[in-house]
């Protein structure tokens, strides 16, 4: 029998560390999309990474433009730049895994002072939009790649918290032995039976990763 190492922490970005889908925000703050759009592109019939190549073409925004928005109207979930640092000091490992992008991702996690293992769309200005790459996918979909995150900490041995809000994150949160889930995420999960705890903010997760550990200092 393989032995526990400990727990590992698998995370979406986008309405799951932030507040708010910082992608939607952005489109519909500037007018690149309607609220109809976005509602449509949560079917679990679209693939994220396709409706964000798409809808990110037409955006003519520059990097300042960006990172300048993300300081001033993108929050973060209560807890989460504390939970960063609680991970790593209790031997956690903690990765993000989103359909989001580094062009206004970076911004966020640099303001927060967090330095994680992560993956992002890779976003480059071109002409009068953004084009987005995802080199991390090569022939996977997105929610399959995240699933793939969570099984690899499975196979190293660790139990792993998931946390997440989108359709996207179902996959993956079916492999998780703990899933905090958001928005969308939260209301499918409890359709088919996944155990879940409702995402409120990553202080729940950390005291119940410390219990996990034996660590003291939490209730």
């Amino acid at each position: 029998m393989k032995r526990i190492k400990g727990w590992a922490a698998v995370s979406d970005f986008d309405g799951t560390i932030t507040l708010r889908d910082v992608g939607d925000h952005i489109l519909l703050h500037y007018g690149f999309a309607d609220r109809k759009t976005i509602e449509a592109s949560y079917s679990l019939r679209v693939r994220v990474e396709d409706f964000m190549r798409r809808a990110f073409s037409r955006v003519g925004l520059s990097e300042k433009a960006i990172a300048d928005f993300v300081i001033k109207k993108v929050k973060a979930r209560p807890g989460f730049a504390a939970f960063a640092p609680f991970c790593a000091g209790a031997g956690v490992p903690l990765e993000i895994v989103s359909g989001g992008v580094d062009l206004y991702a970076g911004p966020f996690l640099r303001k927060h002072g967090v330095k994680v293992r992560s993956f992002f769309g890779r976003a480059r200005l071109v002409g009068g939009g953004i084009k987005i790459t995802y080199p991390f996918l090569r022939r996977s979909e997105l929610s399959s790649f995240k699933a793939s995150r969570v099984l690899r900490f499975r196979k190293a041995g660790y139990k792993v918290v998931f946390f997440g809000d989108g359709p996207n994150d179902l996959k993956a949160a079916k492999l998780a032995h703990k899933v905090y889930a958001a928005g969308r995420l939260y209301r499918l999960c409890r359709e088919r039976g996944i155990p879940v705890s409702r995402l409120t903010d990553f202080e729940k997760a950390a005291r119940f990763l410390a219990a996990e550990l034996g660590l003291p200092g939490r209730r």
